[in-house]
């Protein structure tokens, strides 16, 4: 305390001894100007120019606090958001470890979303299994109550109307099948393939399920196969309740996408049962899981209705991680070009959608190039270019029996044109539609080919150098 009294004098004692010399010797200070004629003395003139740069100093630290303000608001959101991010996650890790599913599944999907990662969501989607099914007999109970009830074992009605046994105990049999006969062939026999079609066309799904156990264990159909016919069967069941029974419709779903992974017609089914009801963190979960396995543009437009009400830079940013997850697929670079066209991201669209044409032709890719190459001057030409090409491109995927080429509106568990089973996959056909659309300013004449085509096709490669450059 004794120091900063001696500092403080020392520092102070120049100024009293200026300002008591001043006062001996004050003079005096004539200004004129504008007609204007003022006398003051020297120390009066050194109080109002101190006083001047006192103010002139704070208005300027005032509006660099001013400035300041959103900037330091928004980190202080940002950090807040955060920290409850990071709190929720721990508070998921806590209860997932304590045995808690439900609470583990619901603060993981509120970290997720507070940390803005899907690819977090995902990953505890792994980490937090879900809460196991209630039995048939508890989905579906019987009428009879009290003693009545107390009295009766477990009801084997209802459990004869809930897929049968071999449904629960078809994945043993796998591995055995893998050990004993390790060159399962690839593809199944005509006689075996029929005999599952004609169950499946019956309806019969308990014959189905016992056909692919008994194909299974001889070794005449592979592990991955058999997989694939079981997803097949259980998502016929799911269509089938779809309307009367909606919660065993969505558990048969989720049991066929867990036999198959990458079944696309199951995740479909969950997808839309999870968006119908507003859970988006479980939603994007499951596209998540299944966009690595089999991505497809129509995931996307299933799940559209979630993101609504994001900005276009936050579609952006999802899709190209999702381009990340599949970067050898189409899809996700054609996802990702459309939502930096729409966000006006010309650089960023131009790098998707070449990466997308390169791997496959696309009659969006070339539609989208051509909405870049008109925003840029002298791009007409080009632009043209690229409409031919969109002309000339194969059809849009959808789903395509493979056994007889018959294109469908939905997915089915058997071709209705053919009758073959499980051969409905979403692809693009092998024929673009008879009658496709062409743009009202071009000519009939201007569909047959130029005659110069050389030149055509060495103009597009020389546009396909100057964009690498």
């Amino acid at each position: 305390m004794l120091l900063r009294l001696i500092v403080l004098l020392i520092f102070m004692s120049p100024v009293v001894l200026a300002t008591l010399w001043f006062s001996d010797n004050a003079g005096t200070v004539q200004v004129e100007w504008l007609g204007w004629h003022v006398d003051t003395n020297i120390p009066v003139l050194l109080g109002i120019l101190l006083a001047v740069f006192m103010l002139f100093s704070g208005l300027t630290r005032l509006s660099a606090l001013v400035a300041d303000l959103p900037a330091k608001l928004g980190k202080s959101r940002q950090a807040r958001g955060r920290e409850k991010g990071m709190l929720a996650l721990l508070a998921a890790l806590d209860a997932a470890e304590s045995g808690d599913v439900g609470d583990g599944r619901r603060l993981g999907a509120e970290a997720a979303r507070l940390l803005d990662s899907p690819e977090l969501a995902a990953r505890l989607d792994r980490l937090i299994p879900r809460p196991a099914a209630p039995p048939a007999a508890t989905l579906r109970p019987e009428p009879a109550k009290g003693r009545l009830f107390a009295k009766k074992p477990p009801a084997p009605p209802v459990v004869e109307r809930e897929p049968p046994p071999p449904v629960k105990a078809a994945p043993p049999p796998a591995p055995v099948a893998v050990v004993e006969t390790p060159g399962a062939p690839a593809d199944p026999s005509a006689e075996d393939a029929a005999a599952f079609a004609a169950k499946l066309r019956d309806g019969e799904w308990a014959a189905a399920q016992a056909c692919i156990d008994a194909t299974l264990s001889a070794g005449r159909l592979s592990p991955a196969l058999a997989a694939r016919w079981r997803a097949v069967v259980l998502q016929g069941q799911a269509c089938l309740d779809s309307q009367d029974d909606p919660a065993r419709s969505l558990r048969l779903a989720r049991e066929a996408l867990a036999a198959d992974p990458g079944f696309l017609p199951a995740a479909l089914h969950v997808l839309r049962q999870e968006v119908s009801e507003g859970r988006r963190s479980e939603a994007e979960a499951v596209l998540a899981a299944v966009w690595r396995s089999a991505p497809a543009r129509i995931l996307l437009e299933t799940c559209a209705p979630l993101w609504r009400e994001d900005d276009a830079e936050s579609r952006l940013k999802r899709l190209e991680a999702l381009a990340e997850w599949a970067p050898h697929d189409p899809e996700g670079h054609l996802a990702a070009g459309e939502a930096a066209v729409a966000a006006a991201k010309w650089g960023v669209a131009r790098r998707h959608l070449m990466a997308a044409l390169k791997i496959a032709p696309d009659a969006l890719g070339c539609r989208l190039m051509a909405e870049i190459e008109d925003k840029e001057p002298g791009g007409a030409e080009r632009a043209e270019i690229w409409r031919r090409r969109e002309r000339e491109a194969a059809a849009a995927p959808t789903w395509v029996c493979e056994a007889c080429g018959a294109t469908s509106g939905s997915w089915a568990p058997y071709c209705s044109a053919c009758g073959a089973g499980a051969a409905i996959q979403w692809t693009r056909p092998a024929h673009k539609p008879e009658n496709p659309p062409t743009p009202a300013s071009v000519p009939p004449s201007a569909e047959a080919p130029p005659a110069p085509a050389e030149p055509r096709v060495s103009r597009i490669q020389a546009e396909s150098k100057i964009e690498k450059l």
